[in-house]
């Protein structure tokens, strides 16, 4: 298993009545403190960290060809991490007996090659052929081609994971239905929110003050401060001409910062260390994401923190619960985006009613236990098939 908050929280759960083995890759160095938190919820961690070192071919081909060091460099680093934890797995699987494997990760999924006899139960998350997809309608000619080959191999691991196993859970409605198609029954685990710490105090919102918050270094991130600024703030000033953008989370690209030099509106921070000042400041979220999957943390918090959210129909469907459309203002385009974003901020009574109405949804709907209690329901499910049909078997032959 891999991944940051989802699975911090649905291991901290499954730990209370589960002995856990957590094989964990990872490409940097994990601070001491975060080690000893996470091997208190396991009975083994085993990590491995990614092998930058250049040697062989590896380092030849980082050597000679830089500018396809994401493609050729990163991808056999790739291999070898897969070969190593399929080595380790394997290894396990001959020492210990488990009675299922809880697998998130597409792109390692050739490490658990080998697991014929052990159930299978795969965190699906979200579906990264439907980001990559939405992708290609906004890059140039010239990249076309890559995002295209990239569509085909996600394409083609989630099929793979698919046939897999038939216990998969997804993080939303929308990403089920793009893997599996409408009429898929499998499994909804929609992330959860800490809402205590997501919690508003008194202060009230700043007047005219927009946010966007995320790590920036992250593409549809990227792509959404862009369009925010480039596209969607020159037409709310018009409007709103005393309006205050900040786009607030760590790792801006020197693009972003130099688009925000140029429009004196607009604030990129950076790095902070509590978002919950920003939000709190935030007459309105602003979201304008173009492409991705999954479910959208930066908005979750928005909604739990009492901020009236305009996003596109993209990262709404993210957040569409099965019994529960969530409140926020949704619009595509240049214009309709800044409509939408102009007529909130003139229209307090709705900013107070769509705050209220979004914490209430965070409340109903983004609950860690609930999330993990579905989970662990999953994994159950997966290990008592998979017994009932060796029992079958057993007495087949008896």
């Amino acid at each position: 298993m891999r991944g940051p908050t989802r699975h911090y929280h649905f291991l901290r759960y499954l730990s209370q009545r589960h002995a856990i083995t957590l094989l964990a890759p990872t490409r940097s160095a994990v601070c001491p403190e975060a080690m000893n938190e996470i091997s208190s919820y396991t009975e083994r961690l085993i990590v491995l960290p990614a092998d930058d070192a250049a040697d062989g071919s590896n380092g030849q081909a980082k050597r000679r060809l830089p500018v396809a060091r994401g493609w050729i460099g990163a991808s056999l680093e790739h291999r070898r991490m897969v070969r190593q934890m399929r080595r380790t797995v394997n290894r396990l699987l001959r020492e210990e007996k488990f009675d299922v494997l809880l697998f998130h990760g597409k792109f390692l999924l050739g490490a658990i090659r080998d697991c014929r006899d052990l159930p299978v139960a795969a965190d699906f998350c979200d579906a990264t052929s439907l980001r990559v997809r939405a992708k290609m309608r906004h890059v140039g000619i010239a990249e076309l081609p890559l995002q295209a080959a990239r569509y085909l191999q996600v394409r083609l691991l989630e099929q793979r994971l698919v046939r897999r196993t038939l216990h998969l859970a997804f993080i939303s409605c929308r990403d089920r239905e793009a893997v599996l198609g409408p009429a898929s029954r499998a499994e909804v685990i929609p992330n959860g929110i800490d809402l205590d710490y997501w919690r508003r105090s008194p202060r009230a919102p700043e007047p005219n003050c927009l946010v966007f918050t995320g790590v920036m270094s992250y593409a549809p991130n990227q792509d959404a401060a862009l369009y925010l600024i480039q596209r969607i703030v020159p037409r709310v000033l018009r409007s709103v001409p005393d309006l205050k953008v900040l786009i607030v989370g760590r790792d801006p690209s020197p693009a972003l910062q130099e688009q925000a030099r140029r429009h004196p509106a607009v604030t990129v921070t950076g790095f902070v260390d509590d978002m919950r000042p920003y939000l709190e400041r935030a007459s309105v979220f602003a979201a304008p994401l173009r492409y991705g999957a999954g479910m959208q943390n930066k908005i979750q918090e928005a909604l739990a923190m009492e901020v009236p959210v305009v996003t596109t129909s993209l990262a709404a469907a993210g957040l569409r619960a099965q019994n529960a459309e969530p409140p926020v203002c949704v619009a595509d385009g240049d214009s309709d985006l800044a409509r939408s974003v102009i007529d909130l901020l003139r229209d307090a009574p709705r900013r107070a009613a769509m705050a209220a109405q979004g914490r209430r949804f965070a409340e109903e709907q983004f609950v860690w236990p609930r999330s993990a209690a579905r989970l662990e329901e999953l994994c159950v499910a997966a290990a008592g098939r998979e017994r009932n049909r060796s029992q079958t078997e057993r007495e087949t032959n008896s």
